[in-house]
């Protein structure tokens, strides 16, 4: 069951339960406003009627100068009173002392438990009593006619009353329907305008739902459905961002493994290649074996470097560091000392200029980025080259800087040096065992670090790359 025909149903039960209610409460009022009246009236007329049947006996002895009238006489006159002044249709019993019952009227009701409620003369009591179709309201006292005790009993019809209020429940049962489309009507056509725009909202996020995020719903209606409207664009968007993320992710993933299968590829055809020949190949030289088993060493060296970075950028990616105070002439003296071999084997001099500074970082992750700059700078050097290693403080940061100057890097390849696999010369790269991963490793582990790689080079003069970072906040004779 939709939500808006359980708004409709409740608000129609509602309304009508309250029309009715209403109805209900008034129809009741009335008939006790008019039983009263009754009830008064009968009264009245009751007390007359005894009054009248007292004076009359009173006035009849008087007349006739007896001493007390008899029980004939004092019943003539009861009759010749009621026979006068009862309505028309209402009725009189008249009970003496001995249980003699006299009817007036034309119907014979049972007083007993009328007669019940009367102990005394200042007792006055009435009931209502169904006689046959009609209804009676009877009034009951106890007079002395001539020192004799009677039980007088007056009833007027009041069938009429119950009557008009069986012709109001009647009316307002037709009222309550007649009500109850009406209101229908109205409340249809107003709970429909009201939830039109929470359909227009369940159309648009159906259709986001299959797949179209680029739309947003129409910010329209009353308040509560322009927050609700407001939400939902908001989680759109939320969802169109992440969307755009995961499809990002998962072509740059898929361009990322077509880019490594392809690398992987060569060094293993290479592998297999020469170790099939040495396999096959019965009469192996000494100076073919050791140039194949040669070749053989250097392709696995430059898969295990492929294989070693990829999980560097992959783990430095997914988590989050926890960086330490650390201080760079302690990260980058030890750093000199692993340079040594890779600068003897090109006859390179490393001069360097450190300023003891104090940063916050991952110690062996920002060794792996200042060990990728110095890497890079020495395939690129010529024979009995220079390279600088420097630390400076410029401001509140630390900029440490390697420059070289080799071979440098041409302007179109400059925008693309930091994606993954990229090489500007993929030949050299693959001789001197590049996987085209350091600095793309090198800009994701900044990015952890909360710094800025710079790169400057001009080709055929060399290049300068330096990693701005922030300086901690510590003294130097604080750290260990």
């Amino acid at each position: 069951m939709k939500l808006w025909f359980k708004v409709f149903i409740s608000a129609l039960f509602l309304v009508i339960a309250a029309i009715n209610a209403t109805a209900l409460v008034v129809l009741s009022n009335n008939q006790h406003m008019t039983i009263t009246r009754e009830r008064s009236r009968a009264v009245s007329s009751h007390e007359f009627i005894c009054a009248s049947i007292s004076n009359n006996i009173t006035y009849q002895r008087m007349k006739s100068e007896a001493f007390m009238l008899s029980k004939d006489d004092i019943d003539k006159v009861i009759e010749h009173i009621l026979s006068q002044q009862l309505e028309e249709n209402a009725l009189a019993i008249i009970s003496d002392s001995e249980n003699n019952i006299s009817y007036y009227g034309e119907e014979k009701p049972d007083i007993k438990t009328l007669s019940e409620k009367i102990t005394s003369e200042d007792n006055l009591a009435s009931i209502i009593l169904d006689c046959g179709e009609n209804t009676y309201m009877f009034v009951g006292s106890i007079s002395s006619f001539e020192g004799k005790e009677y039980k007088v009993f007056t009833a007027n019809n009041i069938t009429e009353v119950y009557n008009e209020r069986n012709k109001e429940l009647f009316f307002v049962q037709i009222l309550s329907v007649v009500l109850a489309a009406v209101i229908a009507v109205i409340l249809l056509l107003l709970i429909k305008l009201l939830f039109r725009p929470l359909g227009r909202i369940n159309k648009t996020i159906n259709k986001i739902a299959s797949g179209d995020y680029s739309l947003r719903v129409s910010t329209s209606g009353s308040e509560e459905f322009q927050q609700l409207a407001n939400n939902v664009n908001s989680m759109a968007v939320s969802v169109e961002e992440n969307y755009n993320r995961i499809e990002s992710i998962a072509e740059d993933r898929k361009r990322f493994i077509d880019s490594l299968s392809h690398e992987m590829k060569t060094p293993l055809t290479s592998i297999l290649g020469f170790a099939d020949i040495l396999r096959i190949k019965k009469n192996v030289t000494p100076d073919e074996l050791n140039e194949y088993s040669s070749i053989i060493v250097e392709e696995s060296k430059r898969l295990k470097a492929i294989s070693g970075k990829l999980m560097e950028l992959v783990s430095s990616g997914d988590s989050e560091l926890e960086l330490n105070p650390v201080r760079t002439d302690v990260i980058l003296n030890e750093l000199s000392i692993v340079f040594e071999p890779m600068m003897k084997a090109k006859s390179i001099t490393l001069f360097t200029h450190i300023e003891p500074l104090i940063i916050n970082a991952d110690a062996d992750l920002f060794k792996s980025v200042i060990y990728n700059f110095v890497d890079n700078a020495v395939k690129a050097s010529f024979e009995g080259g220079k390279i600088e290693l420097t630390c400076r403080s410029e401001g509140e940061y630390a900029v440490i800087t390697v420059r070289d100057y080799g071979m440098g890097i041409a302007e179109e390849d400059k925008k693309r040096i930091f994606e993954p696999f990229y090489m500007a010369d993929k030949v050299r790269s693959r001789k001197l065992g590049g996987a085209g991963l350091g600095l793309a490793l090198c800009a994701e582990i900044a990015k952890k670090h909360n710094a800025k790689i710079e790169l400057e080079s001009e080709l055929g003069k060399g290049t300068i790359i330096s990693i701005c970072i922030k300086q901690s906040e510590g003294k130097i004779n604080e750290q260990i």
